[in-house]
């Protein structure tokens, strides 16, 4: 199927982007972690670096969450489906992966309505509008659901009765 193709390199895409957004901010983070503790010691402490760290943190999390979805990396309980029937697994898998999308779904809708009543706030010390850094949210959590599409994909396309050549 071409649509699932084109589906997954499209999410392949939004992970090497995540994954190197969150590399650029893990550095970041050390870096400025690096530049805090220097200037403390020897000139004037910089007093936004604190904050600066924790919203690339956030962003990174968020960012990094998908990637990890999309790896099944995320912490799971595999004692029951361990347990059904193989021929059950593969429904529960599904059910699963739909659950995550309608959450993250929710999250997404719920998280722009909050980032939006945030605009009028800003940061301590960057004085940056603080939907900015809420919106972290709901773009981490558009990610997954991409995730869970294209997982959702993957599992529709390699089903047996769906192989070429199959009567």
């Amino acid at each position: 199927m071409a649509v699932v193709k084109v589906y997954h390199l499209f999410s392949r895409l939004i992970d090497c982007i995540c994954g190197a957004l969150c590399v650029i901010c893990v550095a970041a983070m050390v870096v400025l972690t690096g530049a805090q503790i220097i200037c403390r010691e020897f000139f004037t402490a910089l007093h936004w670096s604190e904050e600066l760290i924790r919203y690339l943190l956030v962003w990174a999390t968020f960012l990094g969450a998908g990637s990890v979805y999309r790896r099944s990396g995320h912490i799971s309980v595999g004692v029951v489906q361990d347990r059904v029937p193989p021929h059950l697994r593969t429904g529960m898998r599904i059910l699963c992966h739909l659950l995550c999308g309608a959450f993250f779904v929710v999250v997404v809708v719920y998280g722009l309505d909050y980032a939006a009543m945030q605009s009028r706030q800003l940061s301590a010390a960057l004085r940056i509008p603080m939907s900015r850094v809420y919106m972290a949210i709901p773009v981490g959590c558009a990610i997954m659901a991409v995730h869970v599409v294209d997982r959702l994909l993957a599992m529709i396309d390699e089903r047996p009765d769906r192989k070429e050549g199959a009567a």
